[in-house]
């Protein structure tokens, strides 16, 4: 890893894998990426946002879907969202916004009500 960069948190990559707890194609693939995944950038605003891209060691398949956002979520207590991107099958960015004025903390996985793929 080069400078500025680091693995998915605990914290950060149980949110991931609470994204990706549903059944649908390609899911296997991403779960499989989560654990090497490596943080490359944050949003300047002070929310969780983190940008992603494959870790080293054996290459990750590339996961079958399309590009953009996944899946996406709100938090029960503060009505934050949480969403999650893949580009070209890989896992791109974790992006956590506010409905308030304030930068969004990252939420607990318990917290999260995950919308359906696709939907």
């Amino acid at each position: 890893m080069s400078d500025g960069e680091r693995h998915l948190s605990a914290q950060e990559q149980a949110v991931v894998l609470a994204l990706l707890a549903q059944d649908f194609p390609g899911v296997r693939e991403l779960r499989a990426q989560v654990s090497s995944a490596v943080v490359v950038g944050h949003c300047r605003c002070g929310c969780a946002t983190v940008d992603l891209r494959p870790g080293a060691g054996p290459p990750a398949l590339d996961a079958p879907v399309l590009d953009g956002v996944l899946v996406s979520a709100h938090t029960r207590t503060r009505g934050d969202g949480v969403l999650l991107f893949v580009e070209a099958g890989h896992l791109s960015c974790l992006e956590v916004h506010a409905t308030e004025d304030e930068p969004a903390p990252l939420p607990r996985p318990e917290d999260l009500i995950v919308e359906p793929v696709g939907s």
